[in-house]
């Protein structure tokens, strides 16, 4: 048991209190949190004072309009709103594996990722374990830390930036991936057998926000040639959006070369030969610091690794 939860705290405090901070770190008033609390809002704000008891602090400070939280506060709702979800969580894998399930995973992945993952590793994973319930979350690397954060992602795959060097997450790289130029298969450009940037700078680009990566090593191959980087014709880290657009008009884009080849194996796109290089960190696996993984996650990082490395 935690040194702070004596016995005396841990007979009061109860799943209520926890809920109640949620609901009102969303609402910021007594009045809109009661109904969906179920409560009148007199039983409310005695909650309230109850759980500001047990914490022995102010949570919230009474403004004209509401609430507003305190530093203690803002902690605190964030501290329920993970609890409830370990809540939820195990309530859902308890009633899987009564059904016969063996349990469940949950990976994010960011939509790049997503080919390298399907065709590497869960293909692998179902054969390893079978009755083993994987949930992939697609998103923004942003999202998906801050999903893993809050505990609603057991693995985040992704590429080991900045982003992921937090105290917070321990990571793991696994193997490097380039990133190849594309266009639609009746480009001009499609059937060259040399570009270079001049060439490549005449040209409308689907590029990423500014602050990618991606983006930023574009830029650079540019400038390197002395060359200012094309304005982008649509900005997006979208591959739905980027295909489509691709598949539309003479454009280009840089998609990874896993993405890139599936693509050209579809007849969809057509890579480019271009003296262009995209240099970027490596593709890996991003936990919670300073956690045991379960052993279904534990198994599951197995494959990864031998998937991908």
């Amino acid at each position: 048991m935690h040194p702070q939860l004596d016995n005396r705290i841990r007979s009061k405090l109860r799943v209520r209190h926890f809920e109640l901070l949620d609901v009102l770190g969303e609402t910021l008033n007594i009045h809109k949190a009661a109904p969906r609390l179920s409560l009148s809002q007199p039983a409310t704000s005695k909650l309230l004072h109850e759980t500001e008891m047990l914490y022995k602090t102010l949570l919230f400070e009474r403004v004209p309009r509401g609430l507003k939280p305190t530093t203690a506060g803002q902690i605190a709702i964030l501290s329920a709103r993970v609890l409830l979800g370990e809540i939820g969580n195990s309530l859902s894998e308890a009633q899987l594996v009564a059904s016969g399930i063996s349990g469940l995973v949950r990976i994010g992945a960011l939509p790049a990722a997503i080919p390298t993952l399907y065709q590497r590793v869960l293909t692998q994973a179902h054969a390893v374990m079978p009755k083993l319930i994987i949930s992939v979350t697609e998103g923004s690397l942003e999202g998906l830390l801050a999903s893993l954060r809050r505990k609603e992602l057991d693995v985040v795959l992704a590429r080991l930036s900045g982003e992921t060097q937090q105290s917070s997450f321990e990571t793991e790289p696994l193997f490097e991936e380039s990133v190849c130029l594309v266009v639609r298969p009746n480009h001009p450009y499609a059937k060259k057998r040399r570009l270079d940037a001049k060439d490549l700078a005449s040209q409308d680009w689907v590029l990423p926000p500014e602050s990618a990566p991606v983006r930023q090593e574009i830029v650079r191959n540019f400038n390197e040639a002395g060359l200012s980087c094309p304005q982008a014709w649509i900005e997006t880290t979208s591959l739905l959006l980027t295909e489509t657009a691709i598949m539309q008009h003479d454009l280009i884009a840089a998609l990874p070369q896993s993405v890139a080849e599936l693509y050209q194996r579809r007849g969809q796109l057509r890579i480019l030969k271009a003296n262009f290089k995209i240099h970027m960190p490596p593709l890996g696996v991003v936990r919670r610091a300073v956690e045991t993984p379960s052993p279904n996650v534990a198994k599951l990082l197995d494959v990864i690794r031998s998937g991908l490395h």
